[in-house]
């Protein structure tokens, strides 16, 4: 799992974090913009980070291999309306319910065409406002990974966005609250750059 990590290097160890259902998100620019929405899950509620469940169409999804929970059956393929503010979408994107964890908690997992697009949806989420929290970089197994901003939108939705260095791939939460926020990062699986590959 990742963690978040403050600007003087300080590990901060990720408290609970819940998304904010995307039908609340509102907005019209791109990171306000909701992703396309996620099918409802009949599961239980649960607080604990078991593996998601996979189905056979998820299997072949090539964006599992960056980020192992878009095989969840929770899962769906973001639609053509996600994207930048420069206009430029996902290669792949999938949207996941995580309203099991924390109601309306969605994650939004990214491949961009190229790292420069990355960054935009990142800067997009930037352009929010001032930071809701005074971590700006996460980590994979206390190495830094890239760039964190979380931002509240005018929707009040907490948004926090992740991006890779050097590489074209983000992950975005959105929740009611920054600790809702937490708790949801606390539960998704992240690989570290170095097992990615160039």
């Amino acid at each position: 799992m990742g963690e978040r990590m403050r600007s003087n290097g300080v590990l901060v160890a990720v408290g609970a974090f819940v998304l904010v259902g995307a039908t609340a998100c509102g907005g019209t620019t791109p990171a306000q913009a909701p992703p396309a929405a996620a099918p409802a899950t009949t599961a239980a509620a649960t607080t604990s980070a078991a593996a998601p469940t996979t189905s056979a169409a998820a299997r072949s999804r090539a964006l599992a291999s960056v980020f192992p929970d878009v095989d969840d059956a929770t899962c769906a393929p973001s639609g053509v309306d996600v994207g930048t503010s420069t206009g430029v979408v996902p290669t792949e994107g999938y949207t996941c319910d995580y309203s099991a964890t924390v109601p309306g908690a969605t994650v939004f997992f990214a491949q961009w065409p190229d790292q420069a697009a990355a960054q935009a949806w990142y800067q997009d989420t930037a352009d929010l406002g001032p930071r809701v929290e005074d971590n700006d970089a996460w980590t994979v197994d206390g190495v830094r990974q890239g760039p964190l901003y979380t931002a509240a939108n005018n929707a009040g939705v907490t948004i926090s966005t992740g991006v890779y260095e050097n590489l074209p791939y983000t992950w975005e939460i959105r929740t009611g609250t920054l600790d809702e926020s937490n708790t949801i990062f606390g539960q998704l699986r992240l690989r570290a750059s170095t097992a990615i590959g160039g």
